[in-house]
């Protein structure tokens, strides 16, 4: 196939240009989670050509997650999300490498997952799994892009290590899960994941490309209200994580696979 003609649009882009596309296909970018936002995510990066995505989910298909997960239909009920999207994914370009692991992510595992990757995007679906892997990028030097959605409202914020504030900066420690709401306990418009994965996504790009501004900000949207925000997020100097060097998610007692 002609590369140069798959992604030309994206190579006209003085943004990009023929270096950047070299950088993103050099890349290797692992998604954590294939629910909402990890199945949207992982199909912007694939078609973008970042060169090796791997794709890390324990779930399975279930009919009620295809209001909002993208790539899956109702044949891949019953399967692996990760396999599944792995395979639509393919599909799609078949000039990069995809990998995938059916698994929950966990402090005995994800320093393993992360050898080798130079970026990661949130598509987790609760905050202690969260916070153990700001622990683990923040300890080996791994950029992140946060993101949650719930409702109709998410939010995203770029981490990267020892530059930008980490989730730790943005709060110390996880709120309560009868604080937090949850597309189970909330539900969820379907619009929302992309419109936060856009913002994600371009954000990772930005990253890998050598072409995010150091400040990190924290972008809140409100799909249903049309209510946007960004507030820049200064690292605190006395974080846990990325100040003091504590990983207490990843040094967890419990770490069985």
């Amino acid at each position: 196939m002609d590369r140069n003609a798959r992604y030309l649009r994206q190579t006209t882009l003085p943004e990009v240009g023929i270096s950047g596309q070299e950088r993103l296909r050099g890349s290797t970018v692992l998604v954590a989670g294939c629910g909402a936002l990890g199945s949207n995510s992982a199909e912007i990066i694939a078609r973008a050509g970042v060169g090796t995505v791997i794709l890390v989910d324990s779930d399975t298909v279930e009919l009620g997650n295809l209001q909002r997960q993208g790539l899956l239909t109702e044949a891949d009920t019953g399967s692996p999300k990760a396999e599944a999207i792995a395979k639509a994914l393919r599909r799609i370009n078949s000039e990069i490498e995809i990998n995938y692991e059916v698994t929950r992510i966990t402090p005995g595992n994800i320093e393993r997952l992360l050898e080798g990757v130079d970026l990661v995007l949130d598509g987790l679906d609760n905050m202690p799994s969260r916070y153990l892997l700001n622990d683990a990028c923040v300890k080996h030097d791994i950029p992140w892009v946060f993101a949650a959605v719930a409702g109709t409202f998410g939010m995203t914020m770029p981490i990267i290590p020892r530059v930008t504030a980490c989730l730790r900066c943005l709060s110390p420690e996880p709120v309560p899960d009868e604080f937090v709401l949850t597309a189970e306990n909330a539900g969820l418009i379907n619009t929302i994941p992309r419109a936060i994965v856009s913002l994600q996504a371009t954000q990772a790009l930005k990253i890998l490309i050598g072409a995010l501004d150091a400040p990190a900000f924290l972008t809140t949207y409100d799909v249903w209200r049309n209510q946007f925000t960004s507030l820049e997020i200064e690292r605190n100097d006395q974080c846990p994580c990325c100040a003091r060097l504590e990983y207490s998610f990843l040094h967890a007692a419990d770490k069985r696979e």
